[in-house]
């Protein structure tokens, strides 16, 4: 029960329907639905549905944002209270997912919440590229577009129609898409609304889908063979003998069973290929789906993570064949999507002084961090780092740094115990343990280019890691994840190498 409600709050955070059914709005969903999801959680506990486990990510999470807000309180004080509580809330949300899903039913029914949402905005975005360019009336101080926009009714091509006759003399007014639910475009790249409004984040969120995708429509295993000690081979099974009967005395002959007939060229092996075929339709279309959406919206990091996540799938599932398939995808993605000329420069040289800006907050700060939150009011282009490794050292400082790439790190190493260690886990532990792997890779990649260092949607999926944990846990006692001293040293080592190779990259580019 925990699983469903916790999977109706993580659609109300991004589907956000209280800002386009008037019916809704002013009525605290999330706050209900999150006490909703504490009560069911309890009642599971209560009766043994859920046996709450503490994953390793948890911890580190938990540190991060709990010094993201001390040094908000330390540099800024007056923010305290609404930073304080947009990182109360990504903790809540992620506490949530991680001991409400926290079963094989929790983790199929968040896949398919995930999964639906995907969908859904990337319905969305798609109608949206199909619409005639309209007026629309953006609010006095948003002359970048990124709110929500009010469309006129009047046709245009271009912003200055729009200025032409104006219903609203001095007007913000841009001309752009309208869609569906009160959406439109950005500078004619489609997007969402609220969370998911900037076309990047979107791109990004629809790609860390697909492998969910995959595996919800993957074909149920049954358990895995049990191995042989010291061997990766499995045993083959006992066969007992009949009670009473002399188990040196030879068996007796097994009566054949008569096959059924069919066809000549109606086989088993053709039937199984035919279903697997109309299986394997729906999914194809979503990952079609968010490749058009990808191209539409010109995201080059979404471009990045949509190739990298299919690169691993078709890896993962053929191998050879793999790399073969990414290889004649992968072209034609890179031609059509991105963006190019003048705008894709001024949007690199951009991050480039974000990048510069972000190590001068560092240094200023000797280290600390000017608080979660606090960027765009340094920055002196009123942007936040476009990279959320970045972002988590200018923002809560070093040691912040190091409790961010800690929770990752941890989010990745439990999916890939469970997939490719020696234990026994159900079939779906084993079918969503590469899946979140491959959509944590995908994610890893996308927020070096966005600052996701807080974003709701990237804990959804860290918590995703986390109950698989707990499901993986309460199947098999042996299940175990830790992060040892020595890892913990690696990877905030390997964080330092990557700010110094930054450091050194700006330099030599001036």
């Amino acid at each position: 029960m925990a699983a469903w409600v916790v999977c109706a709050l993580c659609a109300l955070v991004i589907i956000k329907p209280q800002e386009f059914i008037p019916e809704l709005s002013g009525i605290p969903l999330v706050h209900a639905a999150f006490g909703l999801t504490l009560l069911c959680v309890a009642l599971d506990v209560v009766w043994r549905r859920l046996r709450p486990t503490l994953a390793p990510q948890i911890v580190y999470a938990i540190a991060f944002l709990a010094w993201a807000a001390l040094t908000t309180a330390l540099k800024r004080p007056a923010a305290l209270e609404e930073r304080g509580l947009q990182l109360a809330t990504v903790a809540g949300l992620f506490l949530a997912v991680a001991f409400a899903a926290a079963s094989p039913r929790g983790l199929r029914a968040l896949a398919i919440a995930l999964v639906g949402c995907a969908v859904l905005t990337t319905a969305v975005a798609i109608t949206q590229a199909f619409q005639p360019y309209g007026c629309m009336l953006a609010a006095p101080d948003d002359w970048a577009g990124r709110g929500e926009l009010e469309p006129d009714g009047r046709p245009c091509e271009t912003n200055l129609d729009c200025r032409k006759d104006a219903p609203v003399p001095d007007g913000n007014y841009r001309c752009e898409r309208p869609g569906p639910l009160g959406t439109s475009t950005i500078d004619g790249r489609v997007r969402y609304r609220g969370s998911l409004a900037d076309p990047n984040e979107l791109s990004l969120m629809a790609g860390m889908s697909i492998p969910l995708a995959i595996a919800l429509a993957e074909r149920r295993a049954g358990p895995r063979a049990p191995r042989e000690p010291g061997s990766g081979r499995p045993r083959p099974p006992d066969s007992a003998p009949p009670a009473g009967a002399d188990p040196r005395a030879p068996a007796a002959p097994r009566r054949a069973r008569a096959a059924p007939t069919l066809p000549l060229l109606l086989t088993d092996r053709l039937l199984s290929r035919v279903a697997s075929a109309l299986r394997a339709l729906p999914v194809t279309a979503v990952i079609v789906a968010i490749g058009a959406t990808v191209v539409m919206s010109r995201s080059r990091s979404g471009l990045i993570v949509y190739l990298a996540v299919l690169g691993l799938t078709f890896i993962r599932r053929s191998g050879t064949l793999g790399v073969v398939a990414a290889c004649f995808v992968g072209p034609p993605m890179l031609l059509l999507g991105g963006r190019s000329g003048d705008e894709a420069t001024e949007s690199s040289e951009e991050r480039v002084a974000l990048l510069r800006e972000a190590f001068e907050m560092i240094r200023r700060t000797k280290g600390i961090g000017v608080g979660a939150g606090q960027f765009g009011d340094e920055s002196s282009f009123g942007l936040t780092a476009h990279n959320s490794y970045m972002l988590a050292a200018a923002e809560t400082g070093l040691l912040g740094m190091c409790l961010f790439a800690l929770v990752l790190y941890a989010s990745l190493k439990v999916p890939l115990v469970i997939w490719l260690g020696d234990i026994e886990v159900g079939p779906a532990a084993r079918r969503f343990a590469p899946a979140i792997f491959v959509s944590l890779c995908g994610a890893l990649i996308g927020i070096f280019f966005l600052s996701w260092a807080y974003k709701d949607v990237l804990y959804m999926v860290l918590g995703a890691s986390a109950a698989l944990y707990g499901a993986a846990r309460a199947e098999d006692s042996r299940v175990s994840v830790r992060v040892s001293a020595r890892e913990a040293a690696l990877v905030c080592g390997g964080m330092f190498a990557v700010l110094t190779s930054l450091n050194i990259l700006l330099r030599i580019l001036g």
